[in-house]
């Protein structure tokens, strides 16, 4: 039978919480967080009357305290929420076992979220981890699209702790989902799908899986020519980067009529997004430029290997006025490369000098090195 007492704390919980979702909704987010800290308090000796009930709406009071101080870039703080939040449905709530795991699973992978912001990757990957077994050991049909979301966050974090086998393993997983999915609704998922294949044959190309990395960007191609078709703007950038790393692995495999395919394919989109935003994409032009001149250099053929070196100058003439720290390096060494590799006339160095002489970078002095050393090959007597 409830006495007064415990009829007023009631009302007092009820009456903080409006009060505390109020000041939340209106991102009043200190007069919120003191509320939510009373509304915690009363909700605690509550507890004797219906442990589940105040139990439940204790963690949510945690984990909004939680995302509170996540809106306030605190999140260290957030994280300690989400632990005691964790602590509370695992020792305190007696409910159905699906719903119990899947709120555990929701705040592991919360609690993952935030420690890869904080670039604590193996805390991350440890809790995207519980967070997926917990959905794998529950049904894998009933939570598709949240295991989608911690295998792509696995692969991002995994990566950067260069973990190849557990970046590899988080796309495959991540790939059997889509199957399923694009399946289902393919308008939806196929740009996710085509996205995640281009990420794994990246993957396989850094780590020099070049056969695989071949297989799966062509595999990756398909799909997205068929999404340019629909929308070219959306797909051409990344049209134009699997066309570029293609003509790379069939270089690497001495497939060199496919790679000269693939590289002249990747040219023509990037010239057309060039002609809107030339910072952005004309460094990928050089990029095939660079590329080009060392392919008709393997080949022996000298007239397109300088003919592709010369664009190669020109366009670092250019981008150099857009940022010039970035470039100038690149500039000075396309230049002293003429030199060495394209029979170029020596007095092209003096310009080579010129760009880098009274620029403070560390490799400044390797380059004037090298300047002097192709001085003296080409003309013994100045030294």
């Amino acid at each position: 039978m409830y006495n007064l007492e415990t009829i007023i704390e009631e009302l007092m919980e009820k009456s903080l919480r409006n009060d505390a979702k109020k000041y939340l909704d209106e991102e009043e987010f200190h007069v919120a967080k003191k509320l939510y800290l009373k509304l915690l308090k009363v909700q605690k000796r509550l507890l004797i009357l219906d442990k589940n009930y105040y139990g439940n709406l204790i963690v949510i009071t945690l984990n909004t305290l939680a995302s509170i101080h996540k809106e306030e870039n605190s999140y260290i703080s957030a994280i300690r929420y989400y632990k005691y939040s964790t602590f509370i449905i695992e020792k305190l709530l007696d409910i159905d076992s699906i719903e119990k795991s899947s709120m555990l699973a929701q705040n592991y992978r919360y609690m993952a979220d935030l420690y890869r912001i904080e670039y604590q990757y193996e805390e991350s990957i440890y809790f995207y981890g519980k967070a997926r077994d917990i959905y794998l050991n529950i049904s894998i049909n009933d939570y598709k699209r949240e295991l989608l979301s911690i295998y792509n966050s696995l692969s991002i974090v995994a990566n950067e702790e260069n973990r190849f086998k557990d970046t590899e393993d988080a796309y495959l997983s991540a790939l059997s989902i889509y199957k399923e999915l694009v399946e289902e609704e393919p308008d939806r998922y196929n740009s996710e799908l085509a996205l995640t294949l281009y990420n794994l044959a990246s993957l396989y190309f850094k780590n020099n899986r070049v056969n695989k990395a071949g297989e799966v960007y062509l595999l990756a191609l398909e799909l997205l020519l068929y999404l340019h078709q629909k929308e070219p703007f959306l797909y051409k950038d990344t049209v134009a980067s699997t066309l570029y790393y293609l003509g790379k692995v069939y270089t690497t495999q001495h497939e060199y009529v496919d790679a000269l395919s693939a590289y002249r394919a990747s040219l023509n989109h990037y010239i057309e997004l060039s002609e809107d935003t030339p910072s952005k994409y004309a460094p990928y032009i050089a990029m095939i430029f660079k590329d080009l001149s060392s392919y008709y250099l393997t080949q022996n053929k000298m007239d397109m290997a300088q003919y592709f070196h010369l664009k190669l100058v020109n366009i670092y003439k250019e981008l150099i006025y857009y940022d010039e720290d970035r470039y100038t390096l690149e500039l000075a060494s396309s230049i002293i490369d003429g030199v060495r590799y394209y029979q170029q006339h020596t007095i092209s160095l003096y310009e080579a000098e010129a760009i880098i002489f009274h620029k403070d970078y560390l490799e400044v002095d390797d380059l004037l090195e090298e300047i002097e050393c192709l001085r003296y090959e080409h003309c013994p007597s100045y030294a």
